[in-house]
């Protein structure tokens, strides 16, 4: 989505309350910056990484995007040559094994290890200190891990996926109207001929609100199907 079209959309959406003497479109631009925050705070994507294990070892750092690890695989899983490729949110074919993932379920890696005689690994998250904690701990250098890594999606106006361009016009509408709002305020009224006329400040604000709503609404439907911290 290009700013020319946010630009068209939001005084669309605003209709005749987003004049350009209220309504810049430094100030759409603006308002779009904050509602991609939004969007990035709970929209999320999932990474296969790997670290490798160091011999007596327990804590390990994640890469330097994961905000969350949601499983951690043991060394022997699979290799990585014959891994299954696939993602709903880039959709195309990438050879990069630490990007994508498909794995057996954990019962099955359970399974196979009770089988080989190697214990079950366990493993925790520590937010705080940012560390993966895995237990049994390495017996030698050299085992790779693998993790899910969640890690936000960091959108730009220009790279936002289509799925999300009616939430984006939704919430920068929201905030446009908002500014508009701050701005009468200040004024006394909308300038209208060297002047200021009122304006019916409880309807607007009544607007506002609707908006907001519909956003939040809007943001967490897509939380579900897209995924949320």
């Amino acid at each position: 989505m290009t700013p020319a079209e946010l630009y068209a959309a939001c005084r669309a959406e605003c209709g005749k309350i987003a004049s350009e003497e209220e309504l810049a479109d430094a100030d759409i631009l603006r308002a779009s910056d904050y509602i991609l925050k939004r969007i990035d705070e709970q929209i999320t994507d999932k990474k296969l990484r790997s670290f490798t294990g160091v011999a007596d070892e327990r804590e390990y750092s994640p890469h330097e995007n994961t905000v969350r690890v949601q499983r951690v695989y043991p060394s022997d899983t699979q290799d990585a040559d014959n891994m299954i490729l696939g993602s709903h949110h880039k959709g195309e074919f990438d050879p990069d094994a630490e990007e994508y993932y498909l794995f057996p379920s954990l019962y099955a890696i359970k399974l196979q290890r009770r089988i080989r005689g190697l214990p079950a690994l366990s493993w925790d998250w520590n937010h705080i200190r940012r560390k993966i904690i895995i237990d049994p701990m390495p017996s030698e250098d050299g085992d790779k891990y693998w993790y899910i890594s969640v890690e936000r999606v960091e959108w730009t106006l220009v790279k936002l996926p289509t799925d999300f361009e009616e939430l984006m016009v939704t919430g920068t509408s929201w905030k446009c109207l908002s500014i508009v709002l701050l701005k009468r305020s200040d004024l006394g009224g909308i300038s209208r001929g060297g002047g200021f006329v009122d304006y019916p400040a409880s309807a607007m604000k009544g607007f506002i609100d609707d908006k907001k709503e519909e956003f939040f609404s809007l943001l967490k439907l897509k939380s579900a199907l897209y995924g949320s911290l």
